[in-house]
Parts: structure tokens; sequence; C-alpha cells
């Protein structure tokens, strides 16, 4: 199943069936039958309504042509083109951002960097709520840092139920669903703003990246969450990022340094993750920053982010 958020009342939940747009909230007062299914994100992907809204998908997809043209009169089924989705889980209490993921991104700071795990645990940091967006929303280079704003495609991980303190072992079970995020930064900022002079160090830097992480549209999500039953097996998610239509990114979920189990018990042990809670897994190699010469974005240029079964999140660049 993928749901999504429609840009409706302040954020409607739904599901894509085919080329159309299922709104829930509308559905329910089309249908009778139906029972309740909770209209934000963090709610329905909790609790029993998932499952009522996954039977209403199947049904309708297994339905009568009659049944599917009552939801269309009443506006409760409309073609894609002609719904504004927002970010699929807009309002995270948590949007955990996990970091030096994959060897090949190491690489684009340090072409000699080595092949082995690090010897240190996973580096993480939170990204601002203020910061998400959603598909076709507009990425705003922002005055404060204009000249070196920067991509980084991500696969992440949506939680469906309270996640703390778990092990690895145990730590699929606690994911509902996945989805892409756009891990935008404005690289220069920190050491412009805060060390005119350059001279903070690697693990300082990284202490400060949920400043430069979080301006408003830096993290654009979507377009859906697809449910963890629609991929058997993430590790063999393609993920591809492109700027202008040049591919820039491509690699495999295989390739993360530390798998999903492991991130998740380790960033458990002091997070407590809540439905629809969001943690990504990091980008790998081919940012901007790390070409030579490297690439920023600039208004008018166009990202985009597909990952398999995932679809693909597309967002415009402007000046603030």
């Amino acid at each position: 199943m993928k749901l999504v958020t429609i840009a409706r009342d302040n954020g409607v939940t739904g599901a894509l069936i085919a080329d159309e747009v299922l709104d829930f909230g509308l559905a329910q007062q089309t249908l009778a039958e139906v029972g309740p299914i909770h209209t934000d994100m963090r709610v329905l992907v909790g609790g029993e309504g998932l499952e009522v809204a996954r039977r209403l998908v199947e049904s309708i997809e297994q339905g009568s042509d009659g049944q599917r043209q009552r939801l269309r009169e009443s506006g409760a089924l409309k073609a894609r083109p002609s719904v504004k989705l927002l970010a699929p889980s807009p309002k995270p209490a948590v949007f955990f951002a996990h970091g030096q993921a994959y060897h090949s991104h190491a690489r684009d700071w340090n072409a000699d960097a080595p092949r082995e795990k690090p010897a240190h645990p996973p580096v993480g940091f939170l990204k601002a709520q203020s910061s998400i967006i959603g598909p076709d929303e507009a990425i705003c280079i922002p005055r404060a840092a204009p000249d070196h704003v920067d991509f980084e495609g991500e696969f992440s991980v949506v939680f469906g139920r309270p996640c703390y303190r778990v092990s690895r072992h145990e730590a699929m079970d606690y994911i509902m669903g996945y989805t892409i995020v756009n891990d935008v930064s404005a690289r220069d900022w920190v050491l412009k703003m805060i060390d005119p002079e350059n001279k903070i160090g690697a693990n300082q830097l990284r202490g400060l990246n949920s400043m430069f992480k979080s301006f408003p549209t830096f993290a654009p999500m979507g377009p859906h969450i697809v449910t963890v039953d629609e991929i058997a097996d993430y590790r063999d998610v393609r993920l591809v990022s492109r700027l202008n239509g040049e591919v820039f990114q491509d690699a495999m979920l295989g390739e993360l340094i530390w798998d999903l189990p492991e991130l998740i018990e380790y960033y458990s042990s002091c997070t407590a993750f809540k439905p629809g809670d969001i943690m990504t897994t990091g980008t790998p190699g081919g940012v901007g920053a790390g070409r030579k010469p490297p690439v920023f974005l600039k208004p008018g240029d166009v990202v985009s982010i597909s990952a398999t079964s995932l679809g693909e999140l597309v967002n415009p660049v402007i000046a603030e």
C-alpha cells in the first residue's frame, strides 16, 4: 500500500490506487461500510486504522466500476496530477538523520577513505520539523547561505510502533514503511557564519549538522510511504539522485555500512521513536560538494530522487 498525505484541511491521509489518489476522509463519507480511518498519518500508522485502510484499498482495487464512480463523483478518488500532496509524514515527533552511511560518500571527501566499518558508532543528528516539504514543492536557497547548497538522496524508515531500546533482532518489526528524503545541506553556512577562518574541526562540524541542515524547505519528503510488505528486502532497493536529469548518486541499499537493524538498535538506545517518526539511512557518494569542480544548487534547478518501489521525489529550486 502506498500512503499519502493530501493537502486538504491541513493534511488528510489517503492512498495511491493505480494513477488515482484516494482521500480516506471523503471515502468514509461516501461509503457507509468503511470503518474509521484516521486522517492524521501519525495516528493512522500506529493504530488499527491502518488495517482498515488496507482493506478499503484492496476492496477498491478489486471492486466494481460503480464503486469507483461513486468515489470519483464525491471527490474521494481523483487523478494523481490534480491532487496536491504534502510530505507523507509531515509532522513527525522525531525526524532523525543518519550520516556517514556509505563508503562511497566518505570518498566524496577523501579518495583514500578505507572501505572497512569505522571503529566509532553511527553518527546521527536531528532535522527540524519546520524544514519538511512535500513533493513538487520548491527548495529555497536561503539568503544566509546562497552559495553551497547541496542535496542528498536518502532511503528512509517510517516507524509504526513506539521504538525505544530495541535490539537489532527485533528492530525490523517496528518499521511500518519507507519513504524518500532529500537531506538538503548548506555546506558552507557553519564555516561562514560561525568559523569564518575555516578552522573548525570535523568532529565539531558534525555536531552542528542540525543547524545547517534545517533551513526551511531543507527536507523534501515523499512522494508517499510504501508499506513494508511491498519491499521483500530493502537491501535490493536502488537509490538514484538526479540534478537536471543527470545522475549524481546511484547505489544499492545493500551498500550501507550499518544495516537497518544496527541503526535502529543504536539510535533507539537514546531516542524514543513514535509512530510516524522518520529515520533516514544516509546518503551515498556523488553529492555536489564532492565533485571536481563542486556543483551546488541554484535557482531553476530540479532535483529528483527515486528508489525502487518508492517512486520519485521531485523538487524545483528557487531563491528565497
